[in-house]
């Protein structure tokens, strides 16, 4: 066949128009035919004819189910989590039309692993000197801007991951409101869907077997999240808390309060 001879998509029969061309394993499929298939999915190329039309039939499967889909709890204002707790199955959408784009609907007993991660980017701010010359500050300062990014392991039989993020606009500040809101978030996502809170492993922070604690000289209210150095929180006048800071046991999610805990009373894993 010739670079320009006519190709037809080899699942709905069409004819294939320039640059349309979708390549499979075995075949040939038209753009149209690929916007059907899970978002998620990935490995097209390497994919048979007849693998990709078993998949299209399961999406057509998956959107009539959508219509029996009553999401009570919505999580995001980017990327949303939909979570219908009755039916114990979550999609995820970062569109408004959110339905007619048929996302995959997952069970919860399909997740097998989940994280969020908090991703740090920081430039280096400098200042011209007398000569013109970009200068580092003493001590050096720097902006920064923060991703929150899902991501989620399925058992499902056309895709084994989700990535995707929680912002739109990044916070360009631990203190910001911005940032505590997807804090919030994070934590409202790790509960809905595996069951334990969410911990923020990217603070500047260091763990101790009587939980965690602030860097030395250095701590975060935990009242109104504010970082300090003195022994009372400059913007609401909390105390700085004692050596221990609550915690969650990492098998399950419960919440440690009591320093002397050596076992979670939950699941009996061991905590300290």
């Amino acid at each position: 066949m010739g670079l320009f001879d006519k190709k037809y998509c080899d699942i709905c029969g069409k004819e294939i128009k320039f640059l349309g061309n979708r390549k499979l394993d075995d075949g040939n499929m038209c753009k149209d035919c690929a916007a059907k298939l899970s978002p998620w999915f990935s490995g097209r190329r390497h994919t048979s004819v007849a693998a990709i039309k078993e998949q299209l039939q399961y999406r057509e499967n998956n959107q009539a189910k959508l219509a029996q889909f009553n999401p009570k709890k919505i999580i995001g204002s980017y990327y949303k989590v939909y979570v219908d707790e009755d039916k114990k199955l979550f999609a995820v959408s970062n569109l408004s039309n959110w339905r007619n784009a048929n996302p995959d609907l997952i069970s919860l007993s399909d997740i097998s692993g989940m994280k969020i991660e908090i991703k740090e980017d920081s430039d280096e701010i400098t200042y011209k000197d007398a000569e013109g010359k970009q200068v580092s500050y003493d001590p050096p300062r720097y902006e920064y801007e923060y991703d929150f990014n899902v991501h989620i392991d399925v058992n499902h039989k056309y895709f084994d991951d989700m990535d995707f993020r929680l912002n739109s606009t990044k916070p360009d500040s631990r203190d910001s409101e911005q940032y505590k809101e997807l804090v919030r978030t994070s934590d409202e996502l790790m509960m809905a869907l595996v069951g334990r809170h969410f911990v923020d492993d990217s603070a500047p922070t260091q763990t101790c077997n009587t939980g965690t604690v602030a860097a030395e000289g250095e701590w975060f209210c935990p009242n109104c999240g504010s970082k300090n150095n003195g022994s009372f929180c400059t913007k609401c006048g909390t105390k700085r808390p004692e050596t221990f800071t609550p915690f969650f046991c990492s098998k399950c999610g419960e919440k440690i309060t009591d320093p002397g805990t050596l076992f979670c009373p939950k699941c009996g894993n061991k905590v300290q």
